[in-house]
């Protein structure tokens, strides 16, 4: 299955999981500095917004970012930016608590990637791993490997990386969902 496919199905489940429980549609942290395409809401009192994920209808072109950062990038890393617009996708992994990098609408994906490439630079790192995400609550990175598209958990203290999935695709599908 693609990383879309996958994660059509996850936010399936997620729409499930909140109309059954909830009769509602997922919440949210409010933020005035995103585009409100995804609100479905106003802020509550506790500054939450309801919000559902949109099918990415402006896909980005990645020939510039590849370029500016000097690097082809994984087939699975352009296909999860590109696939849906969203403001989280969480859920326990095994054992970890996950987090993944959101897409928000407008997100300056140039830029997100210049900063993770600045950053691994200046650690005197190779820029071969894309932290697409982090777990909780711990505070480990969650790294794409440019090259073969494994998932590994960097721990940031000793800059150990331990092997979580196999593909982007095979995470997503085993998240599961908060009960």
């Amino acid at each position: 299955m693609s990383v879309k496919g996958t994660m059509t199905n996850y936010f399936q489940r997620l729409l499930d999981y909140w109309n059954e429980k909830y009769n509602t549609f997922p919440k949210a942290p409010w933020d005035e500095e995103i585009n409100p395409l995804l609100y479905l809401s106003e802020p509550d009192e506790e500054e939450y917004v309801f919000w559902k994920p949109v099918e990415k209808k402006d896909v980005e072109n990645f020939s510039a970012i590849e370029t500016e950062i000097r690097m082809p990038l994984h087939h699975s890393i352009k296909d999860y930016f590109n696939s849906y617009l969203f403001l989280s996708l969480e859920g326990l992994y095994h054992s970890n608590y996950i987090y993944l990098e959101p897409v928000e609408p407008d997100k300056d994906l140039l830029s997100y990637f210049k900063n993770l490439k600045n950053y691994e630079e200046n650690q005197g790192k190779e820029f071969r791993y894309i932290q697409i995400g982090f777990i909780s609550p711990d505070e480990r990175a969650i790294n794409v490997d440019n090259e073969t598209g494994k998932i590994y958990i960097e721990d940031y203290e000793t800059d150990e990386l331990k092997l979580l999935a196999n593909s982007l695709e095979e995470l997503i599908e085993e998240i599961k969902l908060k009960k």
